[in-house]
């Protein structure tokens, strides 16, 4: 990376995304499965990561980052499995996302400047098409193993049998048509053979003058072929030509066998060949269309996307071999393991569906100045954390947790912002220590004072002053309080903010022993 690293400040930074998992994980166990809550925390944690290393110039690390996300989305969809009901969903998953929010952009920041690439947008929109094309093939699969394909390919072709006229007329056709194609598939092999030697020289010119064109087919030859194609199904020219079989005493009933299908299977393994061929060079066009400029880059990114549908699939391959059934996972009718991972794939899609959904709404929220680029997953994770809490404590959280989780939305929210100003002005790596611990140590005192005093007023002066009625009063309301509170002492440190720039450590010396110049400035 080159010039000045304008992420969030190093030190601030981490304390923000420290306190956002610490906070997410302690409430969230306190108040819903702590399988759940711990899945959706790995998740997020794992899309962060994943964030992170998209960053970076090196290949390796690219693929990481994006195998990392796409792991991350499908830990999401296992948390939402995992849930019992709703509410617990929407905890675990409101914490989850707000630490995930927070920590990327403690890392790598969330949205990129205007003139940048989003790195995980981009990702996310790759990985999603790759996806959809391994759930086609984990659904061709599916249908495959439902219909037992092989056995129906083996009764098929056991049984394969015609009339000898239909198939006399087939053969010619088939003929034509594999010059045809010879002749297109003689220039994509040509492409292929980077440096032809005199062996390969001489076999492809075999092949292109055994191929033909269509227009130089003769069209006396096209006509033949046509009226053949129509005149073979009508049984008169089919009795006729039976007929005509029976007069050969030898040669007949040899002709009547080879002509009603074992001449056929050879014909049709050539021209299965020579259409793999074209496909697999539309194929390649169509790759080197989508990976770009940079190809070995734009595979990085997709590395999550293919890694997780051909891990689904070779492990639905090895417990389908190994005879494995409903012991180890359920099964759909009868696609055994991979309907199952058809499903997976799907809820993998949809969580990254989602992901990508959310990175463009905040994108779009940062684009049009509803938020500052550099704190919009701050502001974003701190909010979420702070609604989850509140959700948590209709779920029965504890009074004093439901005021540390609004605290700590705080907390994060203003370190958040503060490492941002610093990483801004100065980079992320200046030296800022005395600068960042006043204003995160003054941040913390206000907030704990905040809290105190509400846990005074709602234990010592109500039960004083209200004595008789204060036995009923309500959770919500002592809730409500806090809030309020916690309200005026973020108005207090948005007042009490001061106006001077970051300083540096360097500065804190020559400051102290220059007073004057203080003064001056």
């Amino acid at each position: 990376m080159t010039g000045l690293d304008s992420r969030p400040a190093a030190s601030s930074a981490a304390l923000a995304g420290t306190v956002a998992v610490l906070v997410a994980l302690g409430l969230g166990i306190a108040v819903g499965d702590p399988i759940v809550v711990l899945t959706g925390l790995v998740g997020g944690l794992c899309v962060a990561a994943g964030a992170w290393a998209l960053r970076s110039d090196e290949h390796t690390r690219i693929a990481g980052g994006s195998v990392a996300i796409v792991v991350g989305a499908a830990v999401f969809c296992g948390t939402a499995l995992l849930a019992g009901d709703y509410w617990s969903l929407a905890v675990a998953l409101g914490f989850s996302l707000a630490a995930t929010l927070v920590v990327t952009d403690a890392s790598s920041g969330l949205v990129p400047p205007a003139d940048g690439t989003d790195e995980l947008s981009t990702a996310l929109e790759e990985n999603f098409v790759v996806l959809l094309v391994g759930i086609g093939v984990a659904t061709a699969c599916s249908i495959a193993a439902a219909i037992r394909l092989p056995w129906v390919l083996v009764r098929v072709v056991t049984g394969f049998s015609m009339h000898p006229l239909v198939g006399f007329v087939t053969l010619q056709a088939g003929v034509l048509l594999a010059l045809l194609l010879l002749d297109r598939v003689t220039a994509v092999l040509e492409s292929w053979i980077p440096a032809p030697t005199a062996t390969t020289d001489r076999a492809l010119d075999g092949l292109d003058l055994v191929g033909t064109s269509w227009w130089d087919i003769d069209l006396p030859v096209k006509v033949a072929v046509g009226l053949q194609l129509l005149v073979a199904v009508v049984p008169t020219a089919q009795g006729l030509f039976d007929r005509f079989l029976g007069t050969l005493p030898m040669l007949g009933p040899i002709l009547r066998v080879a002509l009603s299908g074992p001449l056929h299977l050879p014909l049709a393994v050539g021209l299965l060949a020579l259409l793999g061929i074209l496909v697999a060079e539309q194929l390649r066009q169509w790759l080197l269309q989508w990976l770009g400029d940079s190809p070995g880059r734009s595979l990085a990114r997709q590395a999550g996307g293919i890694a997780v549908p051909v891990v689904l699939l070779l492990s639905a391959l090895a417990l389908t071999a190994a005879g494995v059934t409903r012991r180890v996972a359920p099964t759909f009718g009868e696609a055994g393991h991979y309907g199952t991972a058809t499903v997976l794939l799907l809820g993998v899609l949809i969580s990254v569906i989602v992901l990508r959904a959310l990175s463009r709404i905040l994108t779009g929220i940062a684009r049009a100045e509803l938020l500052s680029r550099r704190v919009t997953g701050f502001a974003t994770g701190s909010a979420l954390l702070f609604l989850t809490t509140l959700v948590a404590a209709e779920r029965g959280l504890a009074p004093l947790f439901v005021l540390v989780g609004s605290a700590a939305a705080l907390l994060v929210w203003d370190a958040g912002v503060h490492a941002s100003s610093i990483g801004h002005q100065l980079g992320r790596d200046a030296e800022t220590t005395d600068s960042e611990f006043v204003h995160v140590t003054g941040t913390a005192a206000v907030l704990a004072g905040a809290i105190l005093l509400v846990m005074v007023v709602r234990y010592v002066l109500i039960p004083v002053a209200v004595p008789a009625t204060s036995a009923g009063l309500s959770l919500s309301s002592v809730v409500a309080l806090g809030l309020v509170l916690l309200a005026i002492a973020a108005f207090t440190l948005a007042l009490n903010a001061h106006d001077e720039g970051p300083r540096t450590s360097s500065d804190g010396g020559e400051r102290q022993s220059d007073p004057a110049a203080s003064d001056g400035d």
